[in-house]
């Protein structure tokens, strides 16, 4: 049997959220230049500006945290508790949200084939947007924050401490020079549109699956040896 979840307090509200996110991104893909804004480039230009050996090594590190054995560590460190917990639809929810997220990203890298910045710091492959980086973080913070936080006020603080990993996450793409600012804003609202679609659909496709009608099977005996024993008698 599945186990009940509860990941968010109201499921059909949260799908109207992942909806306004989702459309914000597909606008932005529509609208996006192949080359930057006039405001995305004075971003960048001011971000190289402030760079520090502190902050550098930040962004390396995060950087590293989003590829290859950084990502996977980070997915099954979040993945096995509910596994041993035995939360099965949690964790067929962040599987599915975790494998949409990168495949999305990757089409839309590859249908719009935006420039990326020039003189990055980390070679990065592909084009510019979506950011792949910033989808993931905001996917799997997202994520967390639905799996083991309960629904209501107390989450707020929640909220805003993944709202800030996802900033720092996002940000640290364009100080290293690897992403444009609007790569990074439409990925944000891609991997929580996704996550809060995927959650939200869960928790309602679980509820209206314990609620369906059943028949024992029990009953549906009962059903046959009764209808046996009328023709019998006739």
């Amino acid at each position: 049997m599945v186990r009940p979840e509860h990941f968010v307090a109201r499921p059909r509200q949260a799908l109207w959220l992942a909806g306004g996110l989702l459309t914000v991104f597909v606008v932005l893909a529509a609208l996006v230049p192949t080359g930057p804004l006039a405001i995305e480039a004075r971003w960048s230009a001011w971000v190289v500006r402030r760079r520090t050996p502190a902050l550098t090594n930040a962004a390396l590190a995060i950087n590293d945290l989003g590829l290859g054995w950084g990502r996977a560590l980070t997915l099954t460190a979040i993945a096995l508790p509910l596994l041993a917990r035995r939360r099965w639809l949690a964790l067929a929810a962040l599987a599915f949200a975790e494998t949409v997220t990168p495949l999305v990203t990757s089409l839309t890298k590859a249908i719009l084939d935006r420039p990326r910045p020039t003189a990055g710091l980390v070679h990065a492959a592909g084009s510019a947007f979506p950011s792949g980086h910033a989808a993931y973080a905001a996917t799997t913070c997202v994520a967390v924050v639905l799996l083991y936080t309960p629904p209501g006020r107390g989450r707020r603080w929640w909220w805003t401490l993944a709202a800030l990993a996802i900033a720092a996450i996002a940000l640290s793409r364009t100080y290293l020079h690897v992403h444009w600012l609007l790569d990074v804003i439409a990925a944000t609202a891609l991997g929580a549109g996704v996550a809060v679609a995927t959650f939200a659909a869960a928790q309602i496709g679980a509820a209206l699956w314990r609620v369906a009608p059943r028949v024992p099977a029990t009953a549906a005996v009962d059903a046959k040896s009764t209808t046996g024993s009328g023709r019998d008698r006739e």
